[in-house]
Parts: C-alpha cells; sequence; structure tokens
C-alpha cells in the first residue's frame, strides 16, 4: 500500500493531518497492514511533542476501556504508558523521532494482531481469539447491553519493553524533561483495594470506532 492510498483510507488529505487525534485513531486502528516504511512517511514532519502528546492520549483511552476485573492487563499498560512517555523525553532530547515513530509503529503491530486475547460469549459460551483492540471494541459493545463477554489477556502481555525503564522517571516532570525533585518510592500506577480503571464518561474523539 502506497502512501497516498493509505491517506484516502483514512480519509486524510495529507499526512500532517496526522497530528488531528481522530487521524491518529484511525490509523491505530485500521485493520490492513502498513509497511514501517509507509507508516514513517506518514509521520514525516511532525512536531515531536505532538507525537508524544498523540500516543500518551491514545494509551490512556485505550485503559479506560479494559474491563474492571482484567487489573493486571491494566497494570501492564500503565507502566508501559509510564515508560513509553520517559522513552518519548529521552528520544526528544537525542532528537531521533524516528526512533520514537518506530515503537509507535511496534505498538500498532501487537494492538492489532490476532488471536491476542481469549474472549467468551457468555450468552453462547462460545470461545474465540481477538486482536487486543478487537476486544475491546466488544467490551464497549458490552457496556451498550450488546452482549456479554469475558476476557483473557495473558497472552497479550508478552509485549517487551524492559529496556525502556531506565527512561520512566524521566516522565514525572515533562517541563524539564525529567528533572524531579524529592524520593517518588510512593508513586504507585494502580490503587488495587479500589481499583478504578474506567468511569462512566467516554470522550468521543470523533474517528475512530473504538472510541465511539
Amino acid at each position: 500500500m502506497r502512501i497516498n492510498e493509505l491517506l484516502e483510507k483514512l480519509d486524510m488529505e495529507r499526512c500532517e493531518d496526522i497530528r488531528y487525534i481522530e487521524s491518529f485513531c484511525e490509523l491505530m486502528e485500521f485493520e490492513e497492514e502498513i509497511s514501517e516504511e509507509v507508516f514513517f512517511q506518514l509521520f514525516k514532519g511532525i512536531e515531536f511533542d505532538t507525537l508524544k502528546e498523540l500516543a500518551d492520549n491514545y494509551i490512556e483511552e485505550i485503559m479506560t476501556g479494559i474491563p474492571d476485573d482484567c487489573i493486571d492487563f491494566y497494570t501492564f499498560l500503565s507502566s508501559y504508558k509510564r515508560n513509553l512517555g520517559g522513552m518519548m523525553n529521552y528520544y526528544i532530547e537525542e532528537s531521533n523521532i524516528n526512533a520514537a515513530v518506530g515503537e509507535v509503529f511496534r505498538f500498532r503491530e501487537w494492538y492489532l494482531m490476532p488471536d491476542k486475547v481469549k474472549c467468551t460469549d457468555l450468552e453462547t459460551g462460545s470461545e474465540f481469539g481477538s486482536s487486543i483492540c478487537g476486544s475491546l471494541i466488544l467490551g464497549r459493545m458490552e457496556r451498550l447491553a450488546m452482549g456479554r463477554y469475558s476476557f483473557d489477556f495473558d497472552d497479550a502481555m508478552d509485549f517487551d519493553y524492559d529496556d525502556y525503564e531506565d527512561y520512566a522517571d524521566r516522565d514525572l516532570d515533562w517541563d524539564d524533561y525529567g528533572e524531579r525533585d524529592g524520593d517518588d518510592s510512593d508513586i504507585t500506577l494502580i490503587d488495587r483495594d479500589n481499583p478504578v480503571i474506567d468511569g462512566e464518561d467516554y470522550e468521543d474523539y470523533g474517528g475512530s470506532d473504538f472510541l465511539q
């Protein structure tokens, strides 16, 4: 698929439109294969802080759709989000936007990979595999009383980001790219006694089936 064809399928007039959250969401949930070369062309010229904000906001929205009983996967994605923010700040310092775009590409490949989540239709008892993206869409449908499902994300937690752990604390203070005062030993990702995974209100960014 060439860049012009991808732009047409994403209903974008030009590559610069990827800076809008609607277009970014469409890209992340577009199920057709996109080569890494074309993916990089799409982000050519985007501002670094814009890319960081898009990735951060999108993962945050994904997390609101994780079912309440899937705390381990929520914690997994929370940790990745924090580490990714720190890594983005590191690449900003290094002026290496290609590495950051490459990580967004890697995340999308994992997010859309088939059969990463074991799903069960509780009304029929049937079991089937789904991508992470697809399973979260089912979760949204369930909230609209359109079916009942259970999800097993164990096989989905194979996304390796150990190399980013050294960068995690760089995202504690965005204004000075990670310089912080004091001890952050009390920072936690989730209150396991009173987990708050999703709220009652969901933003509609307008361009994504997943976010509607």
